[in-house]
């Protein structure tokens, strides 16, 4: 049985395990928070901005959360999140790598 070998991107965690599909997802997510990472937004507006479902985004951007790749603040009991410096850094390497 071979194994499929999974592109190094922005959206490997240290802590969970790396999917193919995962990454896809973390991937997505990342790029629409860094798009705009001046804004915090709210779980549903990333939702409908990747194309995702809430339930897959709430899970990834948890598990990005606990890696410090992204910040999440809570304003009248709804979670916003905005994209951390780390997780800009790790962005603009692979930006710069896949654009050569």
């Amino acid at each position: 049985m071979s194994k499929e070998k999974i592109d190094r991107s922005e959206a490997i965690l240290r802590k969970k395990r790396n999917t193919k599909k995962g990454l896809q997802m973390r991937n997505k997510i990342l790029m629409y928070l860094y798009d705009i990472s001046d804004m915090r937004v709210p779980t549903a507006q990333i939702a409908d901005n990747t194309g995702l479902s809430y339930q897959t985004v709430n899970y990834h951007l948890k598990s990005m959360f606990d890696e410090e790749v992204v910040e999440k603040f809570i304003i009248a009991r709804k979670s916003f999140w905005k994209i951390t410096g780390y997780g800009q850094q790790t962005i603009k390497k692979w930006l710069e790598k896949n654009n050569q």
